[in-house]
């Protein structure tokens, strides 16, 4: 290998500590021994799988660079081309890039993206494959991998194979932690957010900032699933909680970091009086609920100049539901779900006596209708008023006349 340009290098001074000089000239023209071309590339997990645009499919990986030498390397973006199975033009699926790439002795965790172009044979072949079965990536440098011409004729030897597993799932850490919290706040029956707590984990091995949430297609640019928490009762669950959209916090490689941040309580058709009120009992009597998070976090990864959107749901990461610990507030959400959420309970007319009903009435006769006459009908006087006849009074009795004897 010929390579020039320059170098940075660290001087162990034991107790005086570590001077690091940086841009030391080189011109080696003889083996850089141990450097072995780059070959040892190996594949450590998938960070994000994007194939929401036409014909191309983006491929980002965490993978393992390792560099046996004890050269500390400045080289910057290097592109390789990738091929499925093979190391001939027409296996080139598309482009692979590491940027600002930094190579140390030993291990070397950064983050590739490949670029799969699905509009040729080889890109659709190598996608369609990894749905089933275990693939290699097969990877070669050429004259312009790197910015640095040198480095390019060292590498031009390089041909390695990197194995991505079935549908590129490997064992990785958590995003987060299995136990969560929750704090009611006085102000949540208004305004429905509260204060949750748990512990974020970085599962990518390479320093992590999480900087948002996809809350929908225009965020994110695909039809992201909800970014909730749901809780469980019962074996029914209910969209409970909902991950804000400026979330944002940072993780070193195998690092985690506590974290409390507000979310919005949520309520739907899978949330009814009913189950909340089964949910608050449950949390009176064991202290907490299950739950079940289903998150879509907006990632940036070290050495990476774009983010992307990871999918976190709780099944990825644990085979159980998590756990939510409630305290003495808890019961307080019910305020917010009868203010917000909830119709007003029924209220019943007040009760009254019932009365027997009354007997039924005969039927009306029937009046049948009468025609109108056409002819005008005759004036009739009325009849005229006849008074009563008059009381007579009884006439009085009168005493006969006395009888007169005749004269002699």
């Amino acid at each position: 290998l010929g390579l020039r340009g320059t170098a940075d290098s660290i001087l162990k001074l034991g107790p005086f500590g570590e001077v690091e000089i940086k841009g030391i000239p080189l011109d080696v023209k003889t083996s850089l021994a141990g450097l072995q071309g780059l070959k040892d590339i190996k594949y450590q997990m998938n960070a994000n799988f994007d194939n929401s645009r036409p014909n191309v499919t983006y491929i980002t990986s965490v993978v393992n660079i390792r560099n046996p030498s004890q050269l500390t390397l400045n080289i910057g973006d290097m592109y390789l081309t990738p091929g499925f199975e093979g190391f001939t033009d027409d296996l080139i699926v598309g482009t692979s890039v590491v940027y600002n790439l930094k190579l140390v002795p030993g291990d070397n965790i950064v983050t590739s993206l490949v670029s799969v172009d699905t509009s040729i044979a080889a890109g659709f072949a190598l996608t369609a494959a990894l749905a089933s079965r275990d693939i290699t990536l097969n990877l070669w440098a050429n004259s312009n991998s790197t910015t640095n011409p040198a480095l390019n004729a060292g590498l031009t030897s390089l041909r390695t194979g990197v194995v991505l597993p079935t549908m590129l799932i490997a064992i990785t850490p958590p995003g987060y932690s299995d136990v969560w919290s929750i704090k009611v706040l006085p102000t949540t029956v208004d305004d429905g957010l509260v204060e949750v707590s748990t512990v974020f984990q970085n599962p990518f091995f390479v320093d992590m900032t999480v900087e948002g949430t996809c809350l929908s297609e225009s965020d994110c640019g695909f039809a992201p699933v909800p970014s909730i928490i749901q809780v469980w009762e019962s074996g029914m669950s209910a969209d409970f909680l909902l991950f804000p959209q400026d979330m944002k916090y940072s993780v070193k490689a195998n690092g985690s970091t506590p974290h409390t941040f507000k979310m919005q309580l949520r309520a739907d058709t899978s949330a009814p009086r009913g189950r909340i009120d089964a949910i608050v009992a449950t949390s009176i009597a064991t202290g907490a609920v299950p739950i079940e998070p289903f998150w879509t976090p907006k990632i940036r990864l070290a050495n990476h100049p774009s983010s992307f959107y990871a999918t976190w749901n709780e099944n990825l990461f644990y085979p159980r539901h998590l756990t939510l610990k409630t305290g003495p507030d808890f019961p307080m959400i019910k305020d917010w779900f009868n203010k917000h959420a909830w119709p007003p309970a029924d209220v019943l007319p007040p009760t009254t006596p019932v009365l027997p009903s009354p007997s039924p009435l005969p039927p009306s006769p029937s009046v049948s209708p009468v025609a109108p006459s056409l002819t005008p009908s005759p004036i009739v006087s009325p009849s005229p008023i006849v008074s009563p006849p008059p009381i007579v009074s009884p006439s009085p009795i009168v005493s006969p006349s006395p009888v007169i004897a005749p004269a002699a």
